[in-house]
């Protein structure tokens, strides 16, 4: 067994790179049907990305049904199960994770953290050290570091009007998270 990178020191400078994922699952405690993520740099370039979708088995969930299935027509199904959305995810996220200085998500419980626990068990025995560490929570960082008294749900509401996004297409949520972290940050550098 190999052990993942080991963290870096929690410094943040012009040069960090974030990557940020989004899953969508058929409801919060569904099996994931659809994935994307972004690396980007702090002024907001997007240097790498993943996409990935595939059927939904079973009884479709209503909130689902309603709220994401209508914005994510653009994704095409690209794997044919539930384990081969995971492993392609993983073999990018092993390269990307190396190449970027800290892993994100918006607010990762339920869905994204037990997508990543899936993720380790389909291997275990090989990807038993291999996690993001640390795994940042936009939410939560927003908490304390808010750039000049604004609130996150301000930041990211406003990230999403100005780029015409739509919430709940995991590209879309992957990219505004992690544009939303770069603003606290770019607030923070000296």
């Amino acid at each position: 067994m190999t052990h993942s990178k080991q963290a870096k020191t929690p410094h943040i400078t012009r040069d960090t790179k974030l990557l940020c994922f989004d899953v969508e699952s058929n409801g919060l405690h569904g099996q994931a049907f659809a994935v994307a993520a972004v690396v980007i740099n702090l002024d907001g370039e997007v240097l790498d990305t993943f996409t990935g979708r595939t059927k939904i088995i079973g009884q479709v969930d209503s909130w689902v049904e309603q709220n994401v299935l209508p914005v994510i027509t653009d994704m095409t199904i690209t794997q044919r199960t539930s384990k081969d959305l995971r492993s392609d995810f993983w073999r990018w996220f092993e390269r990307a994770q190396q190449e970027a200085d800290y892993v994100l998500v918006s607010n990762g419980y339920p869905v994204e953290y037990r997508f990543l626990l899936q993720c380790q068990e389909d291997n275990l025995d090989e990807r038993y050290w291999q996690h993001p560490f640390p795994l940042l929570d936009l939410t939560s960082l927003m908490l304390q570091l808010e750039p000049n008294g604004e609130k996150r749900t301000d930041i990211v509401k406003k990230l999403f009007d100005e780029s015409g996004y739509s919430r709940h297409h995991p590209y879309h949520d992957a990219l505004v998270s992690a544009r939303a972290a770069c603003e606290v940050f770019q607030s923070h550098i000296n």
